[in-house]
């Protein structure tokens, strides 16, 4: 045999020989690939092997000079006769039963594929390729893993791996529920599902090796638990199952049970940094409250920070309130928003919305019947504005205030909001039982966690407070020094003129993103529809 050339370049694996088709006959247009055992002439068009090359004549001396590569059979596809939960990469069959994890055998009893069994699906991996699939096309959104009692111990190991999942648990003495993610890429859905079951612990402890997928999974894992988000350090091998099969689950042991709290990284290197931080980060993002004068000062509501909006006892807090949740899902079709209003049922809220949506007053059943509105128009107002972008939520008064931030948090990352209202700050004060000084401390922690966390997770939070009749912010002055902007309402409510009355007035106080201070115009309740709506400043 003779290596032949293509292209001027010679391959060494590539010879010229006889077409094996007798319609053919070629003597040397058949280039055959000695490595992959397949060929192709360059004079009949024909490849071998080919579909159907059975029907064919083929010269007898194919078999011998042209020897088909065995193929191995699609793993997939083999028959599964039996299967075993012995044997299994170091892990006992006890674990393995538990864990749902089963070696799958031929007719032969040849070991075949791996099953996992998961809450909703079954996942195969292949014995001898590293071939995964599913037996069902919908994707893993659950936790791997026994069903462990939400919250039925101090701790939460997670890992990126069935394997490692049952073998962390096998070293642990079987004393920790030790779960895995589907994956590093952890999907809104899985977050949806699975938050509060894993909040339920005060520690969560990510138990996998931190490469660049590993790294994705525990930074999203951090963002959601920053507080209780640790990881066991991983020495000699890359995962559990290595630590298990290698017998060196001692020092795994040891590792995992002193796990180290976990943290981004918090340094960078000016000159190397500052191209790409200029380029992808917006110092401040903002969406306009469709008020021209207050747009014109701040540029609208401000994300990666906080907004502090004070007001005296009947200045029109809450409604304002309304007035910017309305524009900011008017003016962005986008953006969704969070609201705790404490001093309100969800009824008042949304039908408070809906009168917006509307431009009546559907505030009350009788309001809505006085002015010709059916429930029903009611129902379908308030689903037009709020949609799925509005969560409502709830701080009861038996849950520790600090909760907020928790709260805060989950509406961020497992919902999606853009920006929280919380209306009002003293509620959350009169739930601390450490009287006037308790009520400070706490919301002195509350407002520097909570500007950290608008920063971290980029969202707006609107803080709504009452002032004295000094104008001085009881309990809440650090949530006003935490603010990036401070907003101040200002109405005459002992005014004759009713106009007067019912009109508000818009000072910033404080504006670090933009620096423009002072008046920014006035909004005008009107009694009929209970609507607020901007009168034009023409000062200065």
């Amino acid at each position: 045999m003779t290596y032949g050339y293509i292209g001027g370049d010679q391959m060494g694996n590539l010879v010229h020989q006889p077409c094996p088709y007798e319609e053919c006959s070629s003597s040397d247009a058949f280039s055959w690939e000695q490595d992959d055992q397949v060929g192709h002439c360059h004079s009949c068009s024909r490849s071998y092997p080919m579909t159907g090359m059975n029907q064919l004549k083929i010269f007898d001396w194919v078999a011998s000079d042209y020897p088909l590569k065995q193929r191995k059979e699609n793993v997939m596809q083999r028959e599964i006769v039996s299967g075993t939960y012995e044997g299994i990469r170091g892990i006992s069959a006890e674990v393995c039963q538990l864990y749902g994890i089963q070696l799958q055998l031929d007719a032969d009893n040849s070991p075949v594929r791996y099953a996992f069994k998961w809450p909703n699906n079954v996942k195969y991996r292949g014995y001898d390729e590293k071939k995964f699939w599913l037996k069902d096309r919908s994707s893993l959104d659950d936790l791997f893993g026994p069903d462990f009692n939400s919250g039925s111990s101090n701790r939460l190991y997670i890992t990126e791996g069935e394997f490692d999942a049952a073998s962390l648990f096998e070293v642990l003495g079987k004393s920790f529920p030790v779960k895995s993610i589907p994956g590093a890429s952890i999907s809104e859905k899985f977050i949806k599902k699975n938050f509060e079951y894993m909040n339920s612990f005060k520690e969560v402890i990510y138990a996998g090796e931190l490469d660049d997928a590993g790294a994705v999974a525990a930074e999203r894992l951090y963002q959601l638990f920053p507080e209780k988000f640790f990881f066991v350090p991983m020495s000699k091998h890359k995962d559990a199952n290595e630590f298990l099969m290698a017998g060196d689950k001692d020092d795994l042991m040891w590792s995992a049970k002193k796990p180290q709290r976990f943290s981004p990284d918090n340094f960078y290197i000016g000159d190397l940094d500052i191209e790409e931080t200029i380029k992808k980060e917006n110092p401040y993002s903002y969406v306009p409250t469709g008020h021209s004068g207050l747009d014109d000062k701040i540029r609208g509501l401000v994300k990666g920070g906080l907004t502090f909006v004070k007001a005296p006892r009947g200045g029109g807090k809450t409604e304002m309130v309304r007035f910017f949740e309305c524009g900011l899902l008017a003016n962005d079709p986008e953006v969704k928003i969070g609201l705790m209003h404490m001093e309100e049922m969800r009824s008042t809220t949304y039908r408070a919305m809906a009168t917006y949506e509307l431009g009546i007053n559907v505030r009350t059943k009788e309001d809505a019947a006085t002015n010709g509105i059916t429930e029903d128009n009611v129902i379908k107002a308030a689903q037009k504005i709020a949609d799925d972008r509005t969560v409502v939520f709830e701080l009861r008064s038996h849950d520790d205030p600090m909760k907020l931030l928790d709260y805060v948090r989950m509406a961020a990352t497992v919902y999606g909001v853009d920006y929280v209202f919380i209306d009002h700050v003293q509620r959350l004060a009169y739930l601390s039982q450490g009287g006037a000084d308790g009520a400070t401390s706490m919301l002195t922690a509350i407002g520097s966690r909570m500007a950290q966390l608008a920063k971290e997770l980029d969202i707006g939070v609107i803080f709504i407070s009452q002032v004295n009749d000094d104008g001085r912010t009881k309990y809440a002055g650090s949530l006003e020094e935490e603010a990036i902007i401070c907003l101040k309402l200002e109405r005459d409510t002992e005014s004759e003129d009713e106009d007067v009355r019912n009109t508000t007035n818009f000072i910033v106080d404080k504006n670090r993103p933009f620096s423009r201070l002072g008046k920014a115009g006035s909004i005008y309740y009107e009694p009929d529809t209970t609507i607020l709506a901007e009168e034009t400043f023409n000062g200065v």
